[in-house]
């Protein structure tokens, strides 16, 4: 299988194409507290904006897995520049996280997840 993305990467023209296709946002649900990552495609998920010919827009919603029987969704609202850089974002329901946040809340939910899951001692 690593073979085959190889050559799918050498099609793609390496690894840096690829990477600025796609932008990752992560985010922490305010009422599950569960960690949630996705990504805004940018070549087909954004839109130019009403207001102004030079800044893109997309709307993303996210979902919790479930996992903790709490089910949430987080509105994820990004505005980008005409070079489709980050401009600005909006979250409601939860928490904008840097990549490093992000997997800080990952680690200390699985452990949750695991203490939950680990019968008590006798």
């Amino acid at each position: 299988m690593n073979f085959l993305k190889r050559i799918a990467s050498f099609f793609q023209g390496g690894g840096s194409r690829s990477n600025s296709r796609h932008f990752p946002i992560y985010v922490l649900s305010r009422r599950c507290r569960e960690p949630l990552v996705g990504q805004i495609d940018l070549l087909n998920e954004i839109s130019l904006t009403e207001e102004d010919d030079n800044t893109y827009y997309t709307r993303k919603v996210l979902h919790t897995t479930g996992r903790t029987r709490c089910f949430d969704q987080v509105e994820v609202l990004v505005w980008f520049t005409k070079d489709k850089q980050l401009l600005r974002h909006e979250v409601w329901g939860g928490t904008w996280l840097a990549e490093a946040e992000y997997e800080q809340a990952e680690a200390e939910f699985q452990a949750r997840l695991l203490e939950a899951e680990t019968p008590p001692e006798e």
